[in-house]
């Protein structure tokens, strides 16, 4: 089995990405993934500069660089941006609080991320891609802040549904991001 080790400690990102890679690329049969919390592994942080797939970028490589010892096949790193009010926002971190907590969105109000992914093979090959996935915001006064989780959950709401992502069901859950992403993330192409 090839191991594959997602570069997060966020463990809502990871479980996404997860299946995601499941159903795509990292088929689980022929794939083990990991992540920087699973394998009990520490890496400092580093300044995250630049737009997402720059950050995504800079955080495959600081791992690929950090953690040769521990023989990955495939070093993932992830970042995400928001189109917010019209604009693309590289740092998602700073509207959360204001998302949640300050009304910052009306309600019914248009929005999306968009997930970048890095990913370093054995021989330093890197693969590249983003993916931009829609959602409506829903006030949920029941929505926190969590370290390690993605709290936006609470309050993005799906196209086409009316309850918000952390309330949806795996399969749902999946079927939706692989709507979005799933051309974006066959099209590397990644050699086995």
């Amino acid at each position: 089995m090839k191991r594959v080790l997602i570069a997060t400690t966020n463990n809502d990102k990871y479980k996404t990405v997860k299946q995601i890679f499941e159903n795509t690329i990292f088929p689980s049969d022929k794939y083990v993934i990991e992540s920087l919390k699973t394998s009990n592994i520490e890496l400092e942080d580093k300044k995250e500069e630049g737009d997402n797939l720059q950050r995504a970028r800079n955080k495959a490589k600081f791992a690929n660089e950090k953690l040769k010892e521990y023989n990955f096949d495939y070093i993932v790193g992830l970042d995400d941006a928001i189109i917010i009010k019209g604009r693309i926002e590289p740092n998602i971190k700073d509207y959360i609080q204001k998302i949640i907590y300050e009304n910052y969105l009306e309600e019914n109000e248009e929005f999306a991320f968009i997930r970048a992914y890095v990913i370093i093979d054995k021989d330093n090959n890197i693969y590249e891609a983003t993916a931009s996935i829609p959602y409506i915001y829903k006030e949920n006064k029941n929505a926190v802040i969590k370290e390690f989780t993605y709290p936006l959950s609470y309050v993005s709401c799906p196209i086409g549904y009316d309850k918000p992502v952390n309330a949806l069901t795996d399969e749902e859950r999946l079927n939706y991001y692989l709507h979005y992403v799933k051309d974006s993330i066959m099209s590397l192409n990644i050699k086995d």
